[in-house]
């Protein structure tokens, strides 16, 4: 059995005002903000059968690297099959809800899908692939990591979406804002990364690199980069300081020099296009778990 609580405040600097009338999220009225969750990360329950491990309830779920999904909170029954030393098959089926302990918005859940195989290789190296769905959206990917020298290592993760049919956002926010092109969504990532960010003294520098098409997702909120890959799309380089203040709480700073990226074709229901939007930005973030 596990139960656990994830405290989030995050403060952003202030961006170039730009307004989109017809999707109030995506109003940015050029001041600093400020961001605060409280999360039932985790109330699960969980037994093994031999090499088998199943567990059913709130629980946290890292596909691949996380690109597509990455997050706790998810109300799904999931296993991890130990196949061999080296070889692991992780599967989950559920709803894709986030339980917020504050918050008084209605949305949507949808039927979330999934089953990861990973390959380690030895020396911290490994590589999967995975396929999933997450209601109407279809994905595949492949992902790895490998140590390079030292306390330097190198990340990565692509991600395809075969769902040319996007619905159209209703009232719950179930469906795309911006439609109309029929072609495939990718995204991918690659981290550079030094040093690591478990326990209390740890500290973690990276260099990330992401190139994630518009739509790809249709709610962001799933990624594990959810504060600033959305899904307007994203193009360009940030940088990751981590800290481990102790075990259960780290302190984050953020950079991003990048931009949104709009697939053509795409239009509001008014005809517009998505206009490409200059993404500078930082973050100094602070999480606790327990």
């Amino acid at each position: 059995m596990a139960f656990g609580l994830k405290f989030k405040s995050t403060s952003e600097e202030p961006v170039p005002a730009t307004i989109d009338p017809n999707d109030p999220k995506r109003v940015r009225d050029g001041h600093a903000s400020e961001k605060n969750k409280v999360k039932l990360d985790e109330a699960s329950i969980g037994r093994a059968f031999g090499p088998v491990y199943l567990k059913a309830g709130v629980q946290t779920a890292t596909v691949g690297e996380g690109l597509w999904i990455g997050k706790s909170s998810l109300n799904i029954f999931s296993g991890k099959y130990d196949m061999t030393p080296r070889d692991s098959l992780f599967f989950g089926y559920g709803r894709d809800s986030q339980d917020y302990l504050a918050e008084n918005e209605k949305t949507q859940s949808r039927l979330l899908k999934f089953v990861d195989y990973q390959h380690h290789f030895g020396n911290d190296a490994m590589a999967g692939i995975y396929l999933g769905a997450q209601q109407p959206d279809r994905y595949l990917g492949v992902y790895g990591e490998t140590p390079l020298i030292g306390k330097l290592s190198l990340a990565g993760e692509f991600v395809h979406n075969t769902n040319t049919n996007k619905p159209e956002e209703n009232h719950n926010h179930y469906g795309y804002v911006y439609r109309g092109s029929k072609s495939d969504t990718d995204g991918y990532f690659l981290s550079l990364a030094y040093g690591q960010a478990k326990k209390k003294g740890d500290f973690r520098a990276a260099v990330n690199y992401f190139n994630v098409d518009q739509n790809l997702f249709m709610d962001d909120g799933y990624t594990a980069f959810d504060d600033y890959v959305t899904n307007d799309g994203l193009l360009g380089f940030g940088l990751v300081l981590d800290y481990m203040t102790s075990d259960h709480t780290k302190l984050s700073l953020e950079r991003y020099w990048a931009h949104t990226k709009p697939v053509a074709g795409n239009v509001d229901r008014d005809g517009n296009e998505l206009p490409e939007s200059p993404y500078y930005t930082t973050y100094v973030k602070f999480t606790s778990k327990f």
